[in-house]
């Protein structure tokens, strides 16, 4: 149990004070009796005679702690929970939005409704939501100290049940490998929950593992026979049937995919060395013939401020900003050439965002991540879900923040229609893209504190509001990592976003003008005749924040 006060975590005091806290809040804005609070603490039959003044003293404890939040740190979001007396006891008030169990059970309850009006989809994103509340067993720390409580049994029990509604979810939509190793291990605990096991042997059978679906029907039923002397249930039995009739109604009704990739606007190119030989990929040890048109300002403008990027250790974001036709998609281009094969530990990552209405809002993000995992159009949803799992384990360490990263990157990465619901559709006030996105953007982070991370983003203009907030805060966040964003962008931009970068420390615009016109006299002037033409102009225009 843990008590966050604007991201700060908040001492509770000692277990009396805990357990106090801890049965109140699962009785939320109820009175509870403190005949009943004494049962709970201490048991009907081991009160002590100071168990009164004991459980007085937990109260004003806890009084001194709530009073203190929000105000040191600024206001809490919502309003202050208190602890009031009225009689016969004692009732935590505080709004259901504050306490992650009953967001549990809202968001669980909503996700089962879809999944009864048949939309999968919808369930799924809700019931995942909801699971990736939790951090482990529900109030672990008391039980450790041997607290049995029947309602913490229940709480179990609803977290149960909106795993299989979860799973539930999956199956109408295909992804039955992607669950299948969560239900193994559900079943292994659980072995007679009747629903779980069902799900398990139809997952099986879907993928192909007619002889492991029917094993698993057995040893459910030989448990169930062991243990209680009962046959499974008739929802099993038929289940049993239909493998062994190979029913085409057991058939998935849709396959799960890896959501297509346009090809990232700048992947690693082959360079070319000196005597026209492949000097290598980004990364490699060999440094390419720089093109001569890539020899105005503006690269060394990038060049410095990725080195500058490099070696304090800061994020830093670079807006290329001109009209059509004056170059910026080049000089995104010559830069991830250049920068990618210096000397040092960098990854260049390229995307590109979709016009409207085509592909998903979220392409250029989805585009840097699969880059970054090594992941590419071709590859199956089942295989892009392992590899991004093995990438986000070897940078975070095994716990809830993995988990929920995993969870939320999976569906960045894996198509999912859900990323077309609009932002009503979810029922929390951040919206499923800024949860996403901001899973990407830690990601991102930590990635940048083992090698210098440099993003090639093209079009920025068209981004859709989230992704141009989670651009733009990537470089103001103050954690330490060599992360730098350089985005091309139309004038429009700042149409959408007059204030853009503004205030900020790390942000740097780069501003290209049209090309310039070039007369019959200005060609016959000498020395004109041997400047290249770029395109571009050769002096930026560079303002910095």
């Amino acid at each position: 149990m843990q008590l966050v006060d604007n991201g700060r975590t908040v001492g509770l005091g000692g277990m009396k004070q805990r357990a106090t806290l801890g049965f109140l809040l699962l009785r939320a804005n109820e009175v509870v009796a403190t005949s009943h609070l004494l049962n709970v603490l201490w048991g009907v039959d081991g009160t002590p005679t100071t168990a009164r003044k004991i459980l007085q003293n937990a109260v004003h404890g806890l009084r001194g702690v709530l009073s203190a939040t929000g105000t040191a740190h600024g206001p809490a979001p919502g309003p202050t929970p208190e602890l009031l007396t009225q009689p016969p006891g004692y009732m935590m008030r505080v709004d259901p939005e504050q306490v992650d169990l009953y967001l549990f059970h809202r968001w669980a309850g909503q996700g089962r409704e879809r999944l009864a009006r048949g939309d999968a989809d919808g369930a799924s994103v809700l019931l995942s939501d909801a699971l990736a509340l939790w951090r482990g067993p529900v109030l672990a720390d008391l039980v450790e100290a041997g607290i049995r409580w029947p309602e913490l049994a229940a709480v179990r029990s609803a977290r149960l049940d909106a795993m299989e509604d979860y799973f539930d979810a999956q199956l109408a939509r295909g992804r039955h490998q992607a669950i299948l190793p969560e239900l193994e291990e559900m079943v292994r605990a659980d072995p007679l929950r009747e629903r779980c096991c069902g799900q398990l042997v139809l997952a099986l059978y879907r993928c192909g593992r007619q002889a492991d679906a029917l094993d698993a029907y057995k040893r459910v039923r030989a448990a169930l026979v062991e243990n209680l002397g009962l046959e499974p249930g008739r929802g099993l039995q038929r289940l049993q049937q239909a493998i062994l009739a190979q029913d085409p109604a057991l058939s998935p009704a849709g396959a799960e995919t890896y959501a297509p990739l346009t090809p990232p606007t700048y992947p690693e190119p082959v360079l070319v060395g000196p005597a026209g030989e492949p000097a290598g990929r980004f990364g490699g040890p060999v440094a390419a013939a720089e093109d001569a048109r890539s020899g105005a300002y503006e690269l060394d403008v990038l060049r410095g401020l990725a080195e500058r990027a490099r070696h304090r250790g800061v994020p830093h974001l670079v807006t290329v900003l001109g009209r059509r036709g004056t170059g910026k998609s080049g000089l995104l281009r010559d830069f991830g050439r250049s920068v990618g094969v210096r000397p040092g530990k960098q990854r260049v990552l390229g995307g590109r965002v979709s016009p409207a209405g085509a592909g998903t809002p979220l392409a250029a993000p989805r585009q840097i991540l699969a880059a970054y995992c090594g992941i590419g159009p071709d590859t199956d949803g089942a295989t892009a879900r392992a590899v991004l799992a093995r990438t986000v384990r070897r940078l975070f360490p095994p716990g809830p923040t993995s988990e929920l990263l995993l969870s939320r990157l999976g569906r960045l990465l894996v198509a999912d229609p859900a990323d077309a619901l609009p932002t009503a559709a979810f029922p929390t006030g951040e919206p499923h893209h800024a949860r996403v996105l901001g899973a990407w953007a830690q990601f991102l982070r930590e990635a940048a504190q083992h090698e210098l991370l440099v993003l090639c983003v093209d079009d920025l203009h068209r981004a859709d509001d989230p992704v141009l907030d989670a651009f733009e805060e990537i470089a103001d966040v103050p954690t330490p990592g060599a992360l730098f964003v350089v985005a091309a962008a139309g004038p429009e931009l700042l149409v959408r976003r007059p204030h853009w970068g503004g205030g900020k420390r790390h942000v740097t615009t780069v501003t290209l003008d049209p090309p310039e016109r070039v007369t019959r006299e200005q060609l016959l002037e000498p020395g004109r005749s041997q400047r290249p033409r770029t395109g571009r102009v050769p002096h930026p225009v560079v303002t910095r924040r």
